[in-house]
């Protein structure tokens, strides 16, 4: 008896060509045999039932994958250890095993939701400090560019470098080695002179004759401008402020305030 497929099914035909069912079954014009309709590149034809093949469906996970399984370890992200499994019970459920701090369960398939893990963070990338070495006291909000990556079993794994990198380590404008780091998009950041300033965050200017407060933002023209914070007030960013590369010009260098 020919296998039976079913609309929308993934097929093979003659073991090589690939296409999804899209009609049947259907029988022949003189009814000698039981045939499907096939999209093949662009069009559909009609092929036996005896030369398609079914494709088997790609597993719902990957040995490895990072998942949630509904109530087990209380919603924890939890790795798939092995899998896919039939039970014998509850209808011929599929289910994984999944592993977390040694413990292991065996939840449904229909229960696990995938995590897409960030990219690791590389030498290289812009990264904004969560925790330096002393709970974010001295670095944290940071934004610098990572220099070095000390290893997965480090305590401090990113050595990160701020502002021009000519300081000491431990100076504003030196590197620091940090705990938990996160990766900035362009959009959040500018860089000016081999400085890298964070837009939104607030800096003090070096004017000799009384300092000021600024906060800089990206215009819809692209150019990135700023202007005075007054007071804890923040004043309207436009077109017509002053350019970030004209503020470190005049009143440079430029020092974040941090809060």
């Amino acid at each position: 008896m020919s296998e039976t497929f079913e609309v929308g099914q993934k097929v093979k035909v003659f073991d090589s060509k690939s296409g999804e069912i899209i009609c049947g079954p259907v029988r022949s014009t003189f009814g000698t045999y039981i045939g499907y309709v096939v999209r093949v590149d662009e069009g559909g034809v009609w092929f036996k039932a005896v030369d398609i093949s079914a494709i088997p469906e790609q597993p719902k996970f990957a040995i490895g994958d990072k998942v949630t399984a509904g109530d087990a370890f209380s919603g924890e992200v939890v790795t798939v250890v092995a899998g896919p499994f039939v039970s014998r019970f509850g209808g011929g459920r599929t289910f994984w095993v999944v592993e977390r701090g040694g413990v292991h369960a065996a939840p449904a398939e229909d229960t696990l939701t995938k995590v897409d893990e960030p990219e690791p963070v590389k030498v290289g990338d812009r990264v904004r400090v969560l925790d330096d070495d002393c709970g974010g006291r001295r670095f944290g909000g940071r934004i610098g560019v990572v220099k070095a990556y000390h290893g997965d079993d480090s305590f401090l794994p990113y050595r990160v470098e701020f502002g021009d990198g000519r300081g000491c380590h431990g100076d504003p404008n030196g590197t620091w080695n940090c705990r938990t780091v996160e990766r900035v998009g362009d959009e959040d950041v500018y860089e000016h002179a081999g400085v890298i300033y964070e837009l939104g965050a607030k800096y003090r200017d070096s004017d000799r004759l009384g300092s000021d407060v600024w906060r800089f933002e990206r215009r819809p023209n692209g150019t990135v401008r700023g202007t005075t914070v007054d007071d804890g007030d923040d004043e309207t960013i436009n077109d017509h402020s002053s350019t970030l590369a004209s503020v470190v010009e005049m009143y440079g260098p430029l020092t974040r305030v941090t809060d």
